[in-house]
């Protein structure tokens, strides 16, 4: 089921109408219309490219009313030729600080429903999902945010001990099963953390199987913190996925080449050689399918100061790749996912 029928069934012809990216719909007082903030993105696009640059989308980030600093996010989007930034919202009730930062700034970022990596997740997750699906009735969200699946504790928790990042929540149990259903409902792609372990896969090669047209984006390509317990996980594995499973993709939002994770003793950014470069056994399989990557940052408050280098590095990433995988991954891609069209080059 696409957007539109999906908003027909769910809230009726106007809802509807507020998807359809027509042109013909004049502001509100609410904020620019679907149509309108479309508009907005691809001049900003175009801006960027007309200056001989590559311009990115990033599609992974956490916005912390109150502790993100939005004047100085932009600056780093002004210098670092990044055009949009999805900014799922967390610490919040529902989705609606994403859309608030849209309003006020609707050619830089995207409106992204919740973020669910906190515990208003986790304490109950088929609740929060119903909650988003409320959401996307409104009409008013692009896209939406990332679910923590199996999350171990992230660098910064570590570091300072806590433990509550070490979520489990089963991809295939109810939770997970109403995601996968919403967004094959309302064709709105969603992130997911899922470490790379092997016992995790046959739930996530059962899911992707079961719900085909769900758009996934499975963050943080071949970042594995404990190789003991993913033998299986490598390039060709995640090329079988691909050719298997057309509605998942990938995104680079991974640490530097020469990270380490502290609790296994591992460096977990495999998808680059010790040399620092893309491997080369990775660069193949994105040149094959650059329709399925994605450049992301994984920012939140807590590494806000890594911002510039982190998306400097995707850049060198991204560019080191022939020119239509280029245009794919830093924008092509997350635009036809965000849109629901082809990025009209």
């Amino acid at each position: 089921m696409n957007r539109r029928k999906f908003l027909y069934r769910t809230a009726g012809f106007a809802s509807v109408f507020a998807l359809m990216p027509t042109g013909a719909f004049a502001r509100t007082n609410k904020g620019p219309s679907r149509s309108e903030s479309i508009a907005a993105w691809e001049q900003r696009i175009r801006t960027i490219l007309a200056r001989g640059r590559t311009p990115i989308i990033d599609t992974q980030a956490t916005y912390v009313a109150g502790s993100t600093n939005v004047p100085e996010m932009i600056k780093h989007m002004e210098e670092l030729d990044i055009a949009q930034i999805a900014f799922a919202a967390a610490n919040a009730p529902n989705s609606a600080p994403s859309l608030h930062l849209h309003r006020k700034h609707p050619e830089y970022f995207v409106p992204t429903t919740n973020s669910g990596e906190f515990p208003r997740w986790t304490k109950n997750p088929t609740k929060f999902v119903s909650g988003v699906a409320r959401d996307l009735k409104s009409g008013s969200y692009f896209f939406m945010g990332e679910y923590e699946f199996r999350h171990y504790p992230s660098p910064e928790q570590v570091a300072a001990g806590r433990t509550d990042r070490d979520v489990t929540v089963d991809l295939d149990g109810p939770a997970g099963q109403a995601l996968f259903q919403l967004a094959e409902e309302s064709g709105v792609a969603f992130q997911i953390h899922y470490e790379i372990e092997d016992q995790l896969l046959p739930a996530l090669e059962s899911m992707l199987a079961r719900y085909p047209k769900a758009q996934v984006i499975w963050c943080h390509l071949a970042m594995i913190r404990y190789p003991d317990r993913a033998k299986k996980y490598g390039p060709d594995y995640v090329r079988s996925l691909i050719e298997r499973f057309p509605g998942l993709h990938f995104d680079l939002a991974v640490p530097p080449a020469k990270s380490v994770y502290k609790p296994s003793g591992a460096r977990d950014s495999t998808l680059y050689s010790r040399s620092g470069k893309l491997d080369e056994n990775w660069r193949v399989v994105i040149e094959d399918h650059p329709d399925r990557f994605l450049a992301a940052s994984d920012y939140r408050p807590a590494v806000a100061r890594q911002y510039p280098a982190t998306m400097q590095r995707r850049r060198r990433l991204v560019e080191s790749l022939s020119t239509n995988a280029q245009h794919l991954v830093a924008y092509g891609n997350a635009w036809r996912l965000i849109t629901g069209t082809a990025w009209a080059g």
